[in-house]
């Protein structure tokens, strides 16, 4: 009887050596797998974060040609207008050159 308690008890450690064995191992898969998907994750969101940032700077880039625009054409307008002012001028100084003279 003593002989079947020793052998029970040697093989609960058996047993119990390999659940230890086996819980190590599903825990290092674990790890591993965790592991895994937060680096797929993290590629993920920078992937995210550069499409985001892309579409921003793409944005930007657009307005900025815009307001590129408007401002040359606001600076031809007022080239416009200083090219009609000077010639009024212009006209206005030779005819008052011209009354003076004569």
């Amino acid at each position: 009887m003593v002989e079947e308690t020793i052998q029970a008890i040697r093989e609960t450690e058996a047993n119990a050596g390999a659940i230890v064995n086996d819980a190590d191992e599903k825990c290092r898969k674990m790890l591993e797998d965790a592991y895994k998907e937060a680096e797929r994750l993290k590629a993920k969101q920078r992937d995210t974060a550069l499409k985001e940032a892309d579409a921003v700077m793409e944005t930007a880039r657009m307005n900025g040609e815009e307001f590129q625009k408007a401002a040359a054409a606001s600076i031809e307008n007022e080239i416009k207008l200083l090219r009609e002012t000077a010639s009024k001028r212009e006209e206005e100084a030779i005819s008052l050159t011209v009354s003076r003279l004569v």
